[in-house]
C-alpha cells in the first residue's frame, strides 16, 4: 500500500579478510570457478595492494582466460615492487617477477611469441639486478643487455619529466616519471622526482610511498628523509616530521634546505606546546564567585558599579577551550523569577478566559 514504508534490509559491510580466506581455501581445493568469483569481489573493492589482482590473475591462468590474465599483470605492474614468498620454484622472488611470468606465460598461450620472450627476459632483468636466481652465462648476458636497455630507456623518460617539472606541468612530468619506473624500477632519483611532483600535488599519501622507496634503495642519501618529513610537515604530522628531519640534519648538518625546514616544523611544535601549556591553567582554575550577588541585596552602588564595568569590558579572558575571547554578559536567572513569571502568565492567561466569557455571554 505504502511502498515507500518498505525499507530494504541493508546488507552487511564486505569483510576481505573472510573473502580472502574463502578465495584461497578455493584455491587449495582448486575450485579456480569459485575463487575467480571471490576475487572478482576483493578487486571491486578499494584495492590497496596488488595481491588480489595477481591472485585473479593465477585463477584466470588456470581457467584460459589469458586476456584477463594481461590485464591484471599490467595492473600490479602500476604498483610499487615488493617481494614475496612461495615462488622460488619460478625462479621469482618479488611481486613484479611473477607478474611478468604470468604475463610471458598467457602470450605464450595466445601466440605472441616475441610478447613472451620480452616478459620472460624483464622477469630475467629484475631478479638479475637484485642478483637473485641466477641463470647460465649465456642468461646473464642476455638479463645484463635487457637491464642496460630497460635503464636507458628510463633515463630518457626521467628527462622528459624533467623538463615539464621545470615548465611546473606537473600531471604530465608524473606521468612521465612513472613512465620511466615501469622500466626501472629502482631508480632511487626517479623515485626522488615523482615523489617531489606528487609533493607539488599536494597528493601525500602517494608521495609517501616513493620517499620511503627512496630511502629504501638509497639509505645514505639524505633527500629520502628530506622528502618524508616535507610529506609529514604537509600532513601535519609535525611530531614525526620532527624525528625524520631531525635525522636528515644529522646526515647532512651544512644542508640548508633541511636546516629550514627543520627551524619551520620545530616552531610549529612550540607553537602548539604553547597553546597546550596555555590551556591547562584555564581549565583546570575554578571559577570565582562574584562578589555583586552581595550588592545587588546590600545595595552597595560602589560593587554595583564594578559589577556593570565587569559586563560591558573589552578584556579578554581564557575560556574552556584556552582561547582569549571578549568577555561576555552573564545573567543569572533564579528559580524564583522563573515561578513568579509562570505565575504571572499564567494569571494574564485566565483574565483573557474571563473576558472572553463576558463577551460571548452579552452576544
Amino acid at each position: 500500500m505504502f511502498s515507500f514504508m518498505k525499507k530494504e534490509p541493508e546488507l552487511p559491510p564486505i569483510d576481505p579478510t573472510l573473502v580472502l580466506a574463502e578465495a584461497q581455501e578455493c584455491l587449495k581445493e582448486k575450485d579456480f570457478d569459485s575463487a575467480l568469483e571471490k576475487f572478482d569481489l576483493l578487486c571491486s573493492l578499494s584495492v590497496q595492494s596488488p595481491l588480489p589482482l595477481l591472485s585473479r590473475a593465477t585463477c584466470r591462468l588456470q581457467l584460459k582466460k589469458y586476456e584477463g590474465v594481461l590485464e591484471d599483470c599490467e595492473k600490479v605492474l602500476m604498483f610499487l615492487n615488493s617481494d614475496i614468498n612461495g615462488h622460488e620454484e619460478e625462479s621469482c622472488t618479488t611481486v613484479h617477477s611473477l607478474a611478468l611470468m604470468r604475463m610471458a606465460k598467457a602470450h605464450k598461450e595466445l601466440g605472441n611469441l616475441d610478447s613472451a620472450k620480452s616478459s620472460l627476459m624483464r622477469k630475467n632483468a629484475i631478479e638479475h639486478k637484485l642478483g637473485r636466481n641466477r641463470v647460465d652465462d649465456d642468461g646473464d648476458e642476455a638479463a645484463e643487455d635487457m637491464v642496460e636497455k630497460e635503464r636507458q630507456t628510463a633515463e630518457e623518460w626521467k628527462e622528459k619529466g624533467n623538463a615539464e617539472y621545470r615548465k611546473e606541468n606537473w600531471t604530465l612530468a608524473l606521468e612521465f616519471y612513472k613512465n620511466g619506473l615501469g622500466y626501472d624500477m629502482y631508480n632511487a632519483k626517479l623515485h626522488s622526482n615523482t615523489c617531489m611532483t606528487l609533493i607539488k600535488l599536494r597528493r601525500w599519501s602517494q608521495a609517501l610511498k616513493h620517499a620511503e622507496q627512496c630511502i629504501a634503495l638509497e639509505p645514505d642519501w639524505v633527500k629520502g628523509y628530506y622528502m618524508k618529513g616535507m610529506i609529514l610537515s604537509g600532513e601535519s604530522k609535525i611530531e614525526q616530521a620532527l624525528v625524520v628531519l631531525r635525522q636528515a640534519a644529522k646526515m647532512e648538518p651544512g644542508n640548508t634546505q633541511i636546516k629550514a625546514l627543520l627551524d619551520e616544523v620545530e616552531s610549529r611544535v612550540e607553537y602548539v606546546e604553547s597553546r597546550l601549556r596555555r590551556r591547562k591553567p584555564a581549565k583546570d582554575k575554578e571559577p570565582e564567585q562574584p562578589e555583586q550577588q552581595k550588592a545587588d541585596d546590600s545595595g552597595n552602588d560602589n560593587d554595583n558599579k564594578r559589577a556593570v564595568e565587569d559586563v560591558d569590558s573589552d578584556e579578554e579572558y581564557c575560556d574552556d577551550d584556552g582561547c582569549r575571547t571578549p568577555r561576555k554578559i552573564k545573567l543569572k536567572v533564579t528559580r524564583a523569577d522563573v515561578i513568579n513569571t509562570a505565575m504571572e502568565l499564567a494569571a494574564a492567561a485566565v483574565g483573557v478566559a474571563v473576558v472572553w466569557w463576558f463577551v460571548t455571554q452579552r452576544d
